[in-house]
């Protein structure tokens, strides 16, 4: 059974949204679309059980992105409301990115000492340095070089466990490991050795952590992947941020080292949080971008079947003097990709405020001079609305699990906002208080004109094509349409 919600009900059931964050409406931020959309009882019901039993089996984030991800703005906030209300299962994966040259996360500081070189997802593959789950790897041969990370504030006294992720091969140096000064040993600490690595216990808070290079005879470099602070205890909740500035959707296909890793990590959810990079430059949807996409969930699928991909759209973007109207046909296509392949989908370009907007939010000081990125207080919106549309679609499973598909119209920004007659009829009108869900709503077939059909979320030109026993090439002829991008409330002639 489809499940739909008009825009009215949206507003009587996020009431939630605005108690924890204030923000003025001149952004034209639009909670009705701050929800998880699904297209399966599968996946939802998978998502709803990670959340009910969290306090007996940790559930484990991984969020991908680009520049916005890497400083960890949005998922620190979201982070920390999973905690407050699922418990904290351990910090996460951190990196040094001083050692990689570029900026560091807001949560701590990553200095260091000696010569470094260095792989960036969105600089390529390249053999001589590959890549690994964090999408940045650091490297050296000098033997007294040295990683150095200093918390803002401190991780709270656990029963932690690390896991370190370095090449440890036949001619890797060896590692000595200083948390708040003191050498982690093999018998106070339990030290274990393997082909990822090395795993072991610290059971004190963590201010400050230093990696210094030992020389091994058969050594001739180390090399570094990144570090994950766990809890032992399994329950709880951990959100790895793993964002890489510049970085677009082919960047997370060429990340060697990940299945290693990420088995010891064991994602349940992972967020594909790309989309500025495909398209600020270009203003429109490469041709390979769905194959990359799509190339993308099946290797995570390979590493864990049962996982669950967040597709996610970008915000409004402004560059050289000119709106990204391909933030339009980005989100359309993200969703089409989560509904052919199962996954789920997270609407921020409409929760924004979507096209033309991202202007008023640095006029109104939520997003930098270049309206590309965000400020502070823009990405804990970014952050929140993250958090609370998983628990609006959560709480949404809860009153009815029956539920087998969820999804939103987005917003048509190119022509007169009107209520299509093939998704909804009058008599689908429900009362917003007690009757919140709309059970089912069928489509008026008989409303729709012989040779004209309006795009539905989630179609494709090949789905119409075999809808109405065409070709995909007679449907462009027939509109005029030089791509394969679509969007739903358009209008295309049925030749």
């Amino acid at each position: 059974m489809k499940f739909f919600i008009s825009l009215v009900i949206f507003f009587a059931l996020n009431t939630l949204l605005s108690q924890n964050l204030e923000f003025p409406s001149s952004l034209k931020v639009d909670t009705s679309f701050a929800y998880i959309q699904f297209y399966s009882n599968e996946s939802i019901k998978k998502l709803s059980d990670h959340f009910e039993n969290v306090a007996n089996d940790k559930l484990v984030f991984v969020h991908y992105g680009g520049s916005h991800i890497q400083a960890e703005y949005p998922t620190t906030v979201a982070r920390r409301n999973f905690h407050e209300r699922f418990g904290s299962g351990g910090r996460g994966l951190i990196f040094n990115y001083g050692a990689a040259n570029t900026y560091s996360s807001i949560n701590y500081a990553s200095t260091y000492k000696g010569n470094w070189k260095f792989n960036k997802s969105f600089q390529g593959r390249k053999a001589e340095i590959p890549l690994g789950v964090c999408g940045m790897t650091v490297e050296s041969p000098d033997t007294n070089a040295t990683l150095n990370f200093k918390f803002k504030q401190e991780i709270g006294v656990q029963n932690h466990r690390i896991y370190l992720f370095f090449e440890n091969d036949s001619i890797s140096n060896d590692i000595a490991v200083y948390f708040d000064s003191t050498l982690i040993t093999k018998n106070e600490n339990k030290i274990e050795y393997f082909s990822y690595g090395i795993s072991f216990i610290w059971s004190k808070s963590i201010h400050s952590i230093d990696l210094k290079i030992k020389s091994k005879p058969t050594g001739k470099r180390f090399r570094f992947y990144g570090m994950s602070i766990e809890n032992e205890k399994n329950s709880g909740i951990v959100y790895h941020s793993t964002g890489v500035g510049a970085a677009a959707y082919r960047s997370v296909l060429i990340l060697d080292k990940l299945p290693e890793q990420a088995a010891v990590l064991k994602p349940d959810v992972v967020l594909l949080d790309f989309g500025t990079n495909d398209i600020l430059y270009t203003n429109k949807i490469d041709a390979q971008l769905e194959s990359q996409v799509e190339k993308a969930i099946k290797n995570f699928r390979r590493i864990n079947p049962e996982i669950l991909i967040v597709l996610t759209s970008t915000q409004d973007l402004y560059y050289k003097g000119k709106y990204i109207t391909a933030g339009v046909d980005f989100r359309d296509l993200m969703d089409s990709i989560a509904r052919k392949n199962n996954c789920l989908f997270w609407n921020w370009y409409d929760i924004s405020g979507g096209l033309k907007t991202i202007r008023t939010w640095n006029q109104e000081g939520y997003a930098q001079k270049d309206c590309i990125h965000l400020t502070k207080k823009g990405y804990e919106i970014k952050g929140q609305m993250l958090y609370e549309s998983f628990i609006n679609t959560f709480e949404l499973y809860k009153r009815n699990n029956q539920i087998n598909e969820f999804s939103l119209v987005g917003k048509n920004y190119f022509q007169s906002q009107q209520t299509d007659t093939t998704q909804m009829s009058p008599s689908d009108s429900v009362d917003v208080i007690s009757n919140p869900v709309v059970n089912s709503i069928q489509r008026v077939e008989s409303l729709k004109p012989k040779k004209i059909y309006t795009i539905k979320s989630g179609d494709t030109l090949s789905k119409i094509a075999d809808k109405f026993n065409t070709s995909v090439s007679k449907l462009k002829n027939a509109n005029g349409l030089r791509g394969d991008t679509i969007r739903p409330g358009q209008k295309l002639k049925i030749p």
